[in-house]
């Protein structure tokens, strides 16, 4: 197998693109339940994948109470992106 180790897994380069192609769009956070739905993962996969990126401080995580919530990049996982 030629996997590069430093490669990042699929989904997680799925929500980091969503993520970017939503704030070029709007500007504005994209709701847990599109991301979901757009990247094709499971809410309990991309929860997991969001929480790594907001202790890596690339992404900003907003979840309410009943469930519902958002995610955004940072400006640092803008730079990392662009």
């Amino acid at each position: 197998m030629n996997e590069d180790p430093e490669a990042l897994p699929p989904e997680l380069v799925r929500i980091l693109d969503e993520l970017y192609q939503e704030h070029q769009r709007s500007g504005a956070p994209l709701s847990l339940a599109r991301l979901s739905k757009r990247t094709e993962l499971r809410m309990s996969t991309l929860r997991r994948f969001l929480t790594a990126l907001e202790e890596a401080g690339i992404a900003t995580v907003v979840v309410n109470d009943d469930g519902t919530g958002n995610a955004t990049l940072t400006a640092t996982g803008l730079r990392l992106h662009g």
